[in-house]
Parts: C-alpha cells; structure tokens; sequence
C-alpha cells in the first residue's frame, strides 16, 4: 500500500480537458467566467463550523440569505463547537430562505471533528465548507455548483480578501481575489529555518502562486511553488467537493488540536485519490478578520508549528480509502451522546 507522499509525487493537476469541455459547453472561462442560462443539475450542503464570533457569524448567515439558487438545490449545517451562544434566533431567520440542520456539540472539539459531525448530516450531491468569518457574495453558491456540473473529478477553490467588520459595512463593491496569497504574497528571507525543504532562492521574493502554476494546472507532483505544494492551496473556508468524495478518504482528521494544517491534509488526501484542485476567481469572498492578542499569536504559531509537524508525519502513513457507511458508523459512534441537534425551516 502507498503512503499519501507517494501518491502525491505521482498525481498531476491537469485538468486541462474539464476547462476546454467547460469553455466549449458555456462560452465562458472556467476560472473566472459566469456563464448565463446554464442549468443547475447538482444541489449543494453548506457546513459552517461555529466557533465564538458572533457578528461574524451574523454577517455570513445574512449573506447566505441573498443567494441566487433555489431552495430545493441548498441546504445549511451549523456546527456550534461548544460555545454556549445562543444562536437560534438568527438561525430561524436565515431557515425561511434555506432548511438549516443546527447541531450543537457539548464541549470544544476543534474544526476538523466539527466539520466531521456536519458531514454525516449532508444529504446533497456537493459540500461547500465556510468558516463563521466568511462573507460569501450573492452568486457564490451558484458559481460554486456551475463547476461541479461539468466535472466530477474537481476541488472548487475559492479565495478571499480580508477586511475589517467595519470596512465591510460600507464596502459595496465584489471582494478582490488579488488580495489572497494564492494570487500573490512575498516571502520573507526569516521563513528560511521554518521551511527548510525550500529551494533557497524561493525566498526574498514576490511569488504568484497561481500565475508561476498555471493556475495549479503545473502544481502537481509536489512541485514547490513559493513555499507551497498544491495541498497547501486548499483552505477549507471556501472549498466545494463532491460528496461521495470526502467520506473515501476518511474526512477530516481529527489528530489535529488547534489552528490549522487540518484543511491542507484533506486537500492532500482528496489529491491522491484522483481529484484535481481548480481555482475560482468568481467565488471569492470577504474574510472577516480582528486583531490578535499577543497571547493569541503566540498560540497560534505554536498550534502551526505543531500541525505541520504532523502533517509531515501523517504523509509517511498509507493512504486509506473507506467505504461511506464505514466512515459515518465511526463518526456516529464518536459523537454519540455529545451534541443536540434541531432542525429549521
């Protein structure tokens, strides 16, 4: 059996053949285009862990509410991880425009067993991750599915813009996918000691991801771009999968305790076993940011050395593929008895 790293080193990302089939089918880019009169054939879950931020959490429920899809195509699965907000009334708001599954652990378990939790309640074909802090734009959702309908082989990648609560309430303008690092980021000659697997003239730079890839087309096969392999461009804040997809390789592993690297392992996972990672310029959307506390930086970059650390180490493991019901029993009988749930509509 092969390792995830093995895997990895022989998957490509080409997934040229989806964007000539999209671009002959709609007359529009796969990358940024917005096709007109297409179609929706796929229906999407929306899993939305809940941490402790409520605006923010009232603000991306608001945006969900001016979504252009039907209510037939969508459905929403809030994960409060612990907190005891009570979130029922915004909630019960947004349910008039979309059913909302509410589930409610009763202690902290982290993202990835929150994200977990919600994917054994999603019922439709594609899963939209979100974290609480997103803003997502009105055709978000149906630029999102657009792709899925015409591959279902392929990782929708969606970036961000950060912003301020108090700049997005007089911002009337689309959210600029510039502004991600995926798009463009400088990289620092200090990152040497915490990136030593990196070329040394990758640093001191500007790098642009998705340029110098071909828009991950030439990011496959653990190529380094910057400082990145292509696992690190999935960021499970705005990401669409296909369902069936996510429960073959096991979900999100819940080994890993605080911020980040949880995502970047799915997204390798869901690299091996075949899927190819597209970005999407159309479905960028507003992150909410707040400054940190000294003691929250800290935390945070202790909690990433950590992380990364153990991805590095869960590469050597093999890589397993399971069986839908196989993965729910086990995720059922890790919750069973930990949270409540309600149903709104």
């Amino acid at each position: 059996m092969f390792s995830l790293k093995k895997r990895l080193i022989k998957k490509d990302n080409n997934y040229s053949r989806f964007e000539k089939s999209f671009k002959t089918k709609t007359g529009t880019s796969f990358i940024n285009g917005n096709p007109d009169r297409i179609s929706i054939n796929k229906s999407c879950s929306i899993i939305i862990p809940f941490y402790k931020n409520y605006s923010f959490f009232k603000e991306n429920l608001i945006a969900l509410q001016r979504q252009e899809l039907p209510k037939s195509n969508v459905e929403i699965i809030v994960v409060n991880d612990g907190f005891s907000v009570d979130l029922d009334r915004i909630i019960d708001k947004t349910a008039k425009v979309y059913p909302i599954t509410y589930l409610k652990l009763k202690k902290n378990y982290g993202r990835a067993a929150a994200r977990n939790l919600g994917l054994i309640y999603a019922k439709n074909d594609i899963v939209i991750f979100l974290d609480e802090d997103i803003v997502a734009p009105k055709d978000f959702f149906l630029n999102h599915l657009i792709r899925h309908n015409f591959c279902d082989s392929c990782v929708v990648v969606g970036l961000r813009e950060n912003i301020s609560i108090k700049d997005l309430s007089h911002c009337n303008r689309q959210p600029n996918f510039k502004k991600d690092f995926r798009y463009k980021k400088f990289i620092p000659n200090n990152w040497k000691n915490v990136y030593r697997n990196v070329p040394e003239d990758h640093f001191g730079r500007w790098c642009f991801p998705m340029k110098e890839s071909d828009y991950f087309k030439k990011f496959g096969k653990e190529r380094i771009v910057g400082i990145w392999t292509l696992p690190w461009m999935f960021i499970a804040c705005n990401v669409s999968i296909p369902r069936k997809d996510i429960f073959k390789v096991g979900g999100f592993d819940t080994r890993f305790k605080g911020w980040g690297m949880e995502d970047v392992h799915l997204g390798a996972k869901l690299i091996a076993s075949g899927l190819y990672l597209v970005p999407n310029l159309t479905t960028t959307v507003y992150h909410l940011i707040h400054e940190l506390s000294v003691e929250e930086t800290r935390d945070r970059a202790e909690e990433f050395t950590r992380n990364r650390e153990l991805f590095n180490q869960l590469k050597k493991e093999p890589f397993i593929i399971f069986s839908e019901g196989e993965w729910k029993k086990k995720v059922k009988k890790h919750f069973a008895n930990k949270f409540t749930i309600k149903y709104f509509e």
